[in-house]
């Protein structure tokens, strides 16, 4: 017996057929999908499916999708949303893992997929800066920039597949100096609910050739109103990009005890505020390097009774901390200028982490004939953990497999303040959940000079969904209570982080209503995106 098709709220077949069909007739029916089984960029499990490739147990399938190519395009397909009421989720390329992927918050909406929307409009190697449009990866930046023999270091993320447009909007983060995404983006071009098309800032006098330069226009500047939004559909933006450097120092602290995170974070933070460190640090515990031991026979033995059905017990992990020689934490950083000024600042990084007792500090130089800049190919050092150096990478899928073949994930990504000692009060009870419910506690921190983000990176297997979501939910209960709140989170829990915004009786998204209500009266661009509906659908669609 055949399921039956999954359709948008409110929305019958013949609707749904007739919007494909008009949809179809703009820009061919190769870019349009009738389901959602087929057309999206290929997958971590090798699929081609829209929608959550680790799905927990809420239900987020999409009717569809359409791929536009252009700008005009993207308008036309929005102006038969409208016409239609078919309400859109929109996706740079879904690469959105651990967060829903391609899912929308609304069953059966149509995903407006841009991974097809692949030129790169501009590269500026003397002002460091690229415009570029929502289908462009960070491959494929990369590559251009190498292929132009430009001396630019452009920020990569952890997995360099996703769309630099998507990750920026969705304020995820690089590795190089220039690796916040959303403070290095620079200019934005929008096309709005109405199918109307607007450029921010400097882009909104016509031919000024400061768009991805100077941020803030004249007057009110509205760039933050699309990110995590849904008040438009973002078509272009300009980033910044690091210069290629002269020298460069791969930083590795290490620590043994697991309350040297506090000072090891404080430090951190410390020394990112006195602009010593070049990058934002990341920080991986000892259950991070007993993924990374997958040829190591004496660990695998150690950890095969636990591995799929619990999370790995702290006494394991201290006997492999003691025959393997490990830290319980290990800091990744690194250092780029001339040589004599990272010399300097590596001379002051040794002596601010020398205070904890016990750290260990590995720094690897590379340098470049003075006066000249270093060629991220030539570094050598594969595979990254951290592209440091701009190199984009897969080599933390791998990890997907640790729990079983082809498990899921989801990132709990809370905002914590940087002394150390708030993240470890936080770190504490969350590893006491996330082991209690039966998981590994995957560290995935992120310190940057003001406020630090300690994901807890959840793996699971299919069969494991329910208990996920839950431990999500305490999660998030645990997080409230210390007064905290997740900087991004998943589609199933959107609603529920808005709420926590609860200042003046939820006045900001009080705020954001009043500008949804009038751009999108229909609710049609990406419902429930960041918790933000419409007056009229506040009733759950």
């Amino acid at each position: 017996m055949s399921q039956a098709r999954v359709l948008p709220p409110n929305v019958t077949e013949e609707t749904l057929d007739a919007f494909f069909d008009t949809v179809a007739g703009k820009i061919g029916t190769s870019n349009v999908s009738r389901d959602h089984t087929s057309g999206a960029p290929k997958g971590p499990h090798e699929q081609y499916s829209y929608g959550d490739p680790f799905p927990l147990a809420s239900d987020h399938t999409p009717s569809g999708a359409v791929r536009p190519e252009t700008v005009e395009e993207v308008q036309f397909i929005v102006s038969a949303a409208n016409r239609f009421r078919v309400p859109l989720w929109t996706v740079s390329r879904g690469k959105n893992l651990g967060y829903g992927g391609s899912s929308p918050v609304v069953r059966g909406s149509v995903v407006l997929d841009l991974h097809l929307m692949k030129k790169i409009i501009e590269i500026n190697e003397e002002y460091a800066y690229a415009i570029i449009e929502p289908g462009v990866t960070f491959f494929d930046l990369y590559d251009e920039v190498k292929k132009r023999g430009l001396k630019l270091w452009p920020s990569v993320p952890s997995l360099g597949w996703g769309s630099i447009v998507g990750n920026a909007l969705d304020r995820g983060f690089g590795y190089t100096p220039e690796g916040e995404h959303s403070q290095m983006q620079c200019g934005m071009e929008v096309v709005l609910p109405n199918g109307e098309l607007v450029r921010t800032g400097m882009g909104a006098m016509d031919g000024n050739k400061c768009f991805a330069l100077f941020k803030g226009g004249l007057g009110p500047s509205v760039d933050g109103l699309f990110f995590q939004s849904n008040l438009g559909v973002v078509t272009k933006i300009g980033m910044h990009c690091t210069p290629a450097p002269e020298a460069f120092v791969k930083c590795e602290v290490s620590v043994p005890r697991e309350e040297d995170l506090v000072p090891l974070v404080g430090i951190s933070t410390d020394l990112l505020r006195r602009r010593i460190l070049s990058t934002s640090p990341g920080l991986a515990n000892i259950v991070c390097l007993v993924m990374g031991a997958a040829e190591n026979q004496a660990v695998r033995a150690k950890i095969a009774p636990y591995v799929g059905t619990t999370g790995i017990p702290d006494k394991i992990l201290k006997e492999i901390q003691a025959e393997q020689g490990w830290p319980w934490w290990v800091n990744l950083f690194s250092l780029y200028g001339p040589r004599d000024l990272v010399e300097a600042q590596l001379s002051v990084v040794k002596r601010a982490f020398g205070a904890i007792p016990g750290a260990a500090i590995t720094a690897k130089l590379h340098t470049s004939t003075p006066g000249q800049t270093l060629d991220a190919e030539v570094i050598g050092e594969e595979p990254e953990i951290l592209p440091q150096t701009g190199r984009p990478t897969l080599h933390s899928l791998n990890s997907l497999h640790f729990r079983a073949q082809n498990a899921g994930h989801v990132a709990f990504a809370p905002v914590i303040p940087p002394s150390g000692r708030e993240m470890y009060e936080w770190y504490l009870q969350a590893k006491q959940l996330t082991m209690d419910a039966g998981f590994d506690f995957v560290a995935d921190f992120h310190v940057f000079a003001r406020y630090t983000i300690p994901i807890d990176l959840v793996m699971y297997k299919d069969t494991e969904q329910s208990r996920m979501r839950t431990l999500l939910q305490e999660l998030t209960d645990m997080t409230v209570k210390l007064g905290y709140s997740e900087y991004r989170t998943h589609v199933s829990f959107m609603d529920e982080v808005a709420s926590h915004h609860s200042f003046n009786r939820g006045a900001m998204a009080r705020l954001v209503r009043s500008f949804k209500d009038p751009l999108d009266p229909h609710g049609i661009i990406s419902p429930g995106k960041s918790g933000i509906w419409n007056s009229s659908n506040m009733v759950k669609l």
